[in-house]
């Protein structure tokens, strides 16, 4: 399948996998995207593709403001999609709108995090780890929290100080191990976003340009193997899909082993299963 093809089969397939919308939206997003799953002939059909792109928009503009920033990038892979499959050359369109919404999405989300005091001295995940019950697993398993330690941490972060009564609790002591994974969380982010949004804006197979994908690659086998926003991952590498050098059939290849694994993290409970297991190795048999 060639790279136009495949990235839009990849888009339809995240948006399938990954039901967004409210009640009236979602059953036209799914119904679209499904229509071109099953129609292959019709995955270049123009109407398909500013149909999806109207209803990204309309979801953006009926819940605004979103934080959701996945939401936009969808929106505006939309219409890039739409836009190239009525220009002179399909495939150097999206793949030129691929690299740049890729690049110009990791610029803009390092330059939020190097200008934020709060994040890079590591608060921004301090924070997340403990209150972000979806990540329970990860933070006992790898950053050393027992479960009693990360709910007495949560009960303290968590008080409302809005004019209701503050109970003074004891907080416990936030152990090294902990700390030393939400500072390294911090700085592996900003500079492996940084690494992608150079690679994808810089010129074509030159310089940092030439391991653009590895970076992305890895970006999405390290990140959605923790953060549960798998919808986001599927987008990047339908986009990188877009954009790879057709002559890399292992690199769309490796694009495509990652789409999987994304959906494997989300699937299985691995992360909770190795945690429970460290707790039964580690837990003293009375």
């Amino acid at each position: 399948m060639n790279a136009v093809n495949l990235a839009l089969r990849l888009t339809l397939l995240e948006i399938l996998l990954r039901p967004i919308g409210n009640w009236f939206l979602q059953p036209i997003f799914l119904g679209i995207a499904a229509l071109g799953v099953a129609l292959p002939r019709q995955i270049r059909w123009l109407p398909l593709w500013i149909a999806l792109f109207v209803l990204a928009a309309l979801r953006v503009l009926l819940n605004w403001p979103m934080a959701d920033n996945h939401a936009y990038l969808l929106c505006y892979w939309c219409l890039a999609v739409s836009l190239a499959l009525v220009s002179r050359d399909p495939p150097l369109c999206l793949a030129l709108n691929g690299r740049l919404l890729i690049g110009w999405a990791f610029a803009f989300a390092t330059l939020w995090k190097v200008l934020s005091p709060d994040y890079l001295d590591g608060r921004f995940f301090r924070v997340t780890l403990l209150t972000d019950q979806r990540l329970a697993g990860f933070v006992q398993l790898v950053g050393g929290l027992t479960p009693d330690v990360l709910e007495s941490l949560r009960e303290v972060l968590t008080q409302h100080v809005d004019g209701q009564a503050f109970t003074v609790l004891t907080t416990p002591a936030e152990p090294t191990r902990f700390l030393w994974l939400a500072h390294g969380m911090t700085w592996w982010t900003v500079i492996l976003e940084g690494a992608i949004a150079v690679a994808f804006l810089w010129f074509v197979n030159q310089g940092i340009s030439k391991v653009r994908d590895v970076l992305l690659i890895t970006f999405c086998v390290t990140t959605y193997a923790v953060t549960p926003v798998e919808g986001f991952g599927w987008l990047l590498i339908a986009m990188g899909v877009a954009q790879c050098d057709p002559a890399r059939r292992k690199t769309r290849l490796g694009y495509l082993a990652v789409f999987g694994l994304i959906l494997f993290y989300r699937e299985v409970p691995w992360v909770e299963w190795l945690s429970t297991r460290s707790l039964e190795v580690t837990s003293p048999p009375w």
